[in-house]
């Protein structure tokens, strides 16, 4: 790849994810630290990306045209995958329980496959959950967040952090940007990140969403450890890696493509 193309590539992943590490766009484009310091001192110059702490992020000029843009090319990427783990997810729901559902693309198709048939209360930041959730009476619904973002169609903005020590949270159905079994689960946007360390901390059992493009990714900002979670829910095969580790750590591996579990 010549090195205009290389920029121009990198530019639209950063436009993309808005927010990437150092060490991320080196994996990505396959580039030495050397390169891509020259790389990102092109784009900067063009004010289209800015730096942050361990990596770059997007400019508010270069994506104030389209603040929508970044969900909706997520909610295009690989839709049936992301329904049909939605929906094996939403299986997992019962009776009484109460659960956190995550912003994201992936978590967000759970709302088309909530329970109706017995109660549950539901805490989430998700604007699509809230939509599917808020007219089915058997649902207890707790919103939390302040401010809306438009990139991620979430709210975020917590005042008092104390306020998820109120919450028995019995299973939290998490998403992630990236899943590395020596990074954790990493997402790039840092007042989602906030909400998603809390919740991750205190559930009881940490279920986690996630299409096949997100593994071995590393973003930004890690919230959480991969042997701390207590299952995957993915669609299709996965590395031999991965099938180790979880096996080895007790992890269970729900496949909604095959509908296959692999238990603890």
């Amino acid at each position: 790849m010549l090195r205009k193309e290389r920029i121009d590539a990198m530019q639209a992943y950063i436009s993309e994810v808005k927010t990437a590490s150092m060490k991320e766009l080196e994996d990505k484009f396959s580039i030495a630290p050397s390169t891509l310091r020259r790389d990102l001192a092109t784009l900067i110059s063009n004010g289209t990306v800015k730096k942050v702490y361990g990596g770059v992020t997007t400019t508010p000029d270069s994506t104030k045209d389209n603040p929508l843009t970044v969900y909706s090319e997520r909610q295009l990427a690989a839709p049936s995958e992301k329904r049909q783990i939605g929906r094996a997810a939403a299986q997992l729901i019962e009776p009484e329980d109460l659960i956190f559902i995550d912003s994201g693309t992936t978590t967000a198709e759970m709302g088309e496959f909530l329970p109706t048939d017995f109660p549950f209360t539901l805490v989430t930041n998700n604007l699509q959950i809230i939509n599917q959730a808020a007219p089915l009476a058997n649902i207890k619904l707790v919103i939390i967040g302040m401010n809306f973002d438009r990139r991620t169609q979430s709210f975020t903005g917590i005042d008092n952090m104390n306020i998820f020590s109120r919450f028995n949270i019995g299973k939290a159905f998490m998403a992630a940007t990236g899943i590395s079994l020596t990074r954790g689960l990493s997402n790039s946007e840092y007042n989602e990140y906030l909400i998603k360390s809390e919740i991750f901390k205190k559930a009881h059992r940490k279920i986690l969403l996630i299409d096949q493009s997100k593994f071995g990714r590393v973003s930004l900002l890690t919230y959480g450890t991969v042997q701390d979670i207590d299952a995957i829910v993915t669609y299709g095969d996965i590395a031999a890696k991965y099938h180790e580790f979880l096996t080895e750590n007790n992890i269970q591996l729900i496949n909604a493509k095959t509908g296959a579990k692999t238990l603890p």
